[in-house]
């Protein structure tokens, strides 16, 4: 989505809030785009994080390779699920 579009679709957004009138209806879309930002929040995952898991993820893997560590077999996993 270019830039342009960008903008026009949150100007058609505004549009739509302020066509309502109801002040229940406002804060019902109030609370939900707080639990959608929450939610957003919650799933990004800083370059940080992401890096730190891949390198445990390897070390945990050269620790196995190195036979220092037994894996969990398929079998093991699926019962944890």
């Amino acid at each position: 989505m270019t830039t342009m579009e960008l903008k026009s679709f949150r100007q058609s957004l505004v549009d739509q809030l302020l066509s309502f009138d109801d002040m229940a209806t406002l804060k019902r879309l109030q609370k939900y785009l707080n639990r959608l930002r929450r939610e957003q929040e919650e799933e990004v995952m800083t370059k940080e994080e992401l890096i730190a898991g891949i390198d445990a993820g390897l070390k945990e893997v050269k620790l196995a390779m190195e036979g220092k560590i037994k894996l969990k077999d398929a079998r093991e996993l699926l019962d944890e699920l």
